[in-house]
């Protein structure tokens, strides 16, 4: 039977509410200030400029942290903005397809072989294809005043300020 001093260095050593590591502390600390100074930027302008999609474009396409931040601000989780692209690639709607550019960045590939692309590939679209990237930002200004995405997005989703507009 262990003593209650071994018990309680058992917890302290095993449990993880009690583990720490320095370093990934000190890493993930600096990325969080990143985004954080980066939503900071994007307030000042805001507030000077008036809220416009070219400064979530810019922010997308030359922030490393950037599209963490748009989503951080939005409340939109990365699993869903990458549902959502695969969302996009399979439908064929025509309001849809004109709001994202869809023409200018989907390669037509059939349904059965599209899978959801991963953070990278992302990341890659909105930093080297501008339609990828503008038709993003539409998703955001404008996803709301689609009637297939109101009718597909979760009205949760859509009351929790996931669409700016």
């Amino acid at each position: 039977m262990k003593s209650v001093n071994e018990k309680y260095q058992t917890v302290i050593e095993k449990n993880t509410f009690y583990f720490f590591n320095t370093v990934f502390e000190e890493k993930y600390e600096g990325y969080l200030n990143s985004i954080k100074e980066t939503l900071l930027v994007l307030k000042n302008e805001i507030e000077n400029e008036g809220l416009k999609k070219f400064q979530f474009e810019r922010l997308i396409s030359e922030k490393e942290n950037g599209l963490r931040a748009l989503l951080a601000l939005t409340g939109f989780s990365n699993e869903y903005l990458k549902r959502l692209t695969t969302v996009i690639r399979v439908v064929n709607n025509p309001e849809l397809s004109r709001l994202v550019s869809k023409d200018k960045w989907c390669e037509d590939e059939p349904i059965e072989t599209i899978k959801e692309w991963s953070d990278e590939k992302i990341q890659k679209m909105l930093t080297t294809n501008e339609y990828f990237r503008k038709g993003i930002v539409n998703i955001f200004f404008e996803g709301s005043t689609i009637p297939f995405l109101s009718n597909t997005i979760p009205l949760f989703e859509l009351k929790n300020s996931v669409f700016l507009n």
